[in-house]
């Protein structure tokens, strides 16, 4: 029965989320980490070595004088409290979700009402209440995880297989975000 109740729930998620998926709104724009001035990262909080990376990142993105929003989804009801939030990090906890997973509480708004140059999903898995996030955000660019289901949402995509860990993903995206040409008046022979 909660396997049926499960698919129930992604399901209509899913529908709901398709249905808020923004058409049109978004102003797509070519962003690179050298013209970025807000970044947004959405992730879960599993372990002490998640919340490490997390902070390297941040502290990478802030040294190139980047601002810089972190939202973290943690299963668990409560955190410890080395987690609590911070000026850079706010969470969400799983008593924040509504009967079909969609995320809520004043952080998941504050944090859908930014508009990022930059906003990257750090999920290696999917992760509903992280999708319906990725997919709401309004960011300039959407990076993240590969998968069909994720085309309507990233504008760059990564593979991620059974060898990649965070460490991995993370390193993958901040070189390509690095790499990214944003000159948009290339001419064309």
């Amino acid at each position: 029965m909660t396997g049926l109740l499960n698919m129930i729930k992604t399901v209509t998620g899913n529908y709901y989320l398709k249905r808020k998926l923004p058409k049109g709104k978004r102003n797509k724009q070519l962003v690179n980490l050298s013209t970025a001035k807000k970044v947004g990262i959405i992730y879960q909080l599993d372990d002490d070595k998640t919340y490490r990376l997390i902070n390297n990142l941040v502290n990478f993105l802030q040294d190139k004088n980047i601002k810089v929003k972190a939202l973290g989804y943690v299963k668990d009801k409560y955190l410890t409290q080395k987690y609590l939030p911070k000026m850079t990090y706010d969470f969400f906890y799983s008593k924040n979700l509504n009967w079909y997973n969609k995320p809520c509480g004043i952080y998941v708004k504050e944090f859908l009402n930014e508009n990022f140059d930059i906003f990257i999903d750090l999920s290696l898995e999917e992760i509903y209440p992280i999708k319906y996030i990725s997919g709401r955000t309004n960011a300039k660019l959407k990076a993240g995880r590969f998968d069909e289901n994720n085309k309507e949402i990233f504008d760059l995509m990564f593979g991620v297989d059974n060898k990649t860990d965070l460490e991995k993903f993370i390193s993958e995206i901040t070189h390509y975000l690095t790499l990214i040409n944003t000159q948009q008046d290339v001419k064309r022979n």
